[in-house]
């Protein structure tokens, strides 16, 4: 039997969505793990990989390039939401190839929102190349950038993103530069405009890593690509990034935030930030999240899953699993991680947690079918959460967060095939509150991780993994 994971909060669909326009809370979540189309746009190159055997269904990703020359490849999220409490956009990904290029990887992809009120009919990208999707283009000459762009963030494995080429409007300092490029950075490029010259204007860069030694030498570090060829996807304890970019208004103005984690890292690093004026750059009403990268000479596979959209400044949880096993397994182990974020001013010692294992009708399972037999926390000032001798599939404690900091719970446990049965699944769902503070959104103190049981049946390629349907 082959199990696969997704990470939802409604099980009807891969796509979720909690939105109440009124007060401007929303989450909305998609794993882009299986061939689940709903919610999304994709076009060029770009497919999920779930939906061709590359990976098993529940355990793939966006694919936006192939690691071949010049593709390209976008996906953008259909549903729009508000921004009056601010945004938390938050993806992993991956960006690596199996074969050597001479360019060390190239191009990289941008992350852009974009004014939700541009139709379907009249969205239009924005220059691939070092543009990648977002700014504007020299071929055809005066491509202009994305339709509505509001902000578009490259992250540049290969370094044009920030110099101004191909009619791309405003470059890095020159101190900035390695030779006009400036490989493996992080880049902020402003709005779309309807004057060319005025259009997706460089804002910000934060170069990553070690910066000596040539241009090649920068690009071949692992930072926004991983530049060792293998095989197959580097595991994320070898390569692994997560990226939140994050717009807050705590004042006048628009502050974009731009973070991540890496590979063996519990916490996220703040790489850049920047302050947007909001008389000279009025944020939308509402926006959609969208991704597009490029390839030249030069290629990657570039792959993102696991999108959660949501809002800033409150007590939020995210739970995930990475849990996969083959055909055939009686039993296994299964681990889910919950990671709870306070993205407040103020510690919080006092935070609620219930978690439980349920079945699909939403009944708490008992022991003989699933049994938690561990947990452990990182991050939290405190935790009074059991971490072992569990009786049922529950739990209930407290834990503690500094001010802007978020900490993870591994849960542990083991499932019986014969107890859950064919074509079903269970969950973790996890629900997070604290008395010593108004929360202002509830939409993201809830979240849920499935595993489906599903029966076992073997795709055609003899090459490729047998996989559920």
């Amino acid at each position: 039997m082959n199990i696969h994971k997704y990470t939802l909060k409604l099980l009807t669909a891969a796509f979720s969505l909690f939105l109440l326009s009124v007060s401007g809370q929303f989450t909305i979540t998609n794993p882009l793990t299986t061939r689940d189309m709903t919610g999304i746009r994709v076009g060029d190159n770009a497919y999920l990989t779930a939906t061709t055997g590359v990976d098993p269904n529940g355990a793939g990703w966006l694919r936006l390039t192939e690691a071949q020359p010049n593709q390209k490849g976008y996906m953008y999220v259909l549903q729009s939401f508000p921004t009056t409490l601010g945004v938390i956009a938050d993806f992993e990904y991956k960006d690596w190839r199996n074969v050597y290029d001479s360019y060390f990887g190239a191009d990289g992809f941008s992350v852009y929102l974009f004014d939700a009120t541009v139709t379907d009919a009249n969205f239009k990208l924005g220059g691939y190349g070092g543009s990648l999707g977002y700014a504007t283009y020299s071929n055809p000459p005066g491509t202009t950038g994305l339709s509505g762009g509001y902000l578009g963030v490259g992250l540049d494995a290969y370094g044009n993103y920030a110099n101004n080429g191909e009619n791309r409007n405003g470059a890095a300092p020159a101190n900035t530069l390695n030779s006009g490029m400036l490989p493996n950075a992080f880049v902020l490029r402003g709005p779309t405009s309807s004057t060319y010259t005025n259009s997706n204007i460089y804002l910000a860069s934060t170069p990553l890593g070690d910066r000596s030694g040539t241009v090649d030498d920068i690009r071949q570090r692992n930072e926004i690509d991983y530049n060792i060829i293998t095989a197959a996807r580097p595991a994320n304890n070898i390569f692994y990034r997560r990226v939140q970019v994050i717009i807050t208004k705590p004042g006048n103005d628009y502050v974009v935030t731009v973070k991540w984690r890496k590979e063996n890292q519990n916490d996220f690093t703040q790489v850049l930030s920047y302050t947007l004026s909001s008389s000279a750059y009025p944020i939308p009403a509402n926006l959609k999240l969208g991704f597009s990268a490029s390839t030249g000479g030069g290629f990657n596979f570039q792959e993102i899953r696991n999108i959660i959209l949501t809002t800033p400044g409150n007590l939020r949880v995210d739970s995930r699993s990475d849990s996969y096993f083959t055909c055939n397994d009686n039993t296994s182990t299964i681990t889910f991680k919950v990671e709870v974020s306070n993205d407040t001013n103020a510690a919080l010692n006092n935070i609620s947690y219930n978690g439980k294992i349920v079945d699909d009708n939403n009944n708490v399972l008992d022991m003989s079918k699933f049994s938690i037999t561990s947990l452990s926390t990182v991050g939290f000032t405190n935790s009074n959460l059991p971490t072992s001798g569990f009786t049922s599939n529950t739990i209930t404690g407290t834990v503690g967060l500094n001010a802007k900091t978020s900490g993870i719970i591994t849960v542990t446990g083991k499932y019986y095939k014969k107890g859950i049965g064919n074509n079903r699944n269970f969950k973790l769902v996890s629900d997070v509150s604290s008395s010593q503070i108004t929360d202002t959104d509830l939409t993201n103190n809830t979240a849920a991780t499935a595993i489906e049981v599903r029966k076992c049946s073997v795709i055609s390629n003899p090459m490729l993994p047998a996989y559920s349907k």
